[in-house]
């Protein structure tokens, strides 16, 4: 199943590049992500749990990052398993400015298998691409507060 989308963003390119790879930023970002600790320079372990539209389920995995071209863009693959089956998706993540601010840009696939494939194809994506714009508001507002609270008076 193939996913994209974009955001605006309206902060410095270099506050959300930034934010895009710091754990504390990320698992506030999105109440859904329980842990995400960096286990190597380029790997990251997590754990969430999801409830979109009725569906709840609590998964373990690797977000891995690749490909990173500083402030422009990298390539994410993040794979993750629980009881009701496996996820795995991967993508490409581009910034780029413009007048009204940064727009976050991502491009990807997402495959599932086990109990997640009865869900059917447009329940899933839906349910992805609001975690997507919940997880982008969040990074948003997060970000947003945290550079108002470190300008100087």
């Amino acid at each position: 199943m193939e996913i994209d989308g974009e955001h605006r963003f309206e902060l410095a390119k270099e506050t959300l590049w930034g934010g895009l790879f710091d754990p504390l930023t990320l698992r506030t970002a999105l109440p859904a992500i329980e842990s995400l600790e960096r286990i190597e320079q380029d790997t990251y372990e997590l754990v969430a749990s999801v409830e979109v539209r009725g569906f709840w389920g609590r998964f373990r995995g690797l977000a891995r990052v690749s490909h990173v071209v500083e402030q422009q863009s990298y390539h994410l693959r993040l794979s993750g398993a629980g009881a009701e089956g496996t996820a795995m998706a991967q993508g490409t993540i581009t910034l780029f400015e413009e007048e009204e601010g940064v727009v976050f840009r991502y491009r990807g696939d997402l495959t599932v298998h086990g109990a997640l494939t009865r869900l059917g194809g447009r329940f899933i994506g839906g349910a992805i691409r609001i975690l997507i714009r919940n997880f982008l508001q969040g990074l948003a507002q997060n970000l947003a507060s945290t550079s108002t609270h470190e300008k100087p008076e």
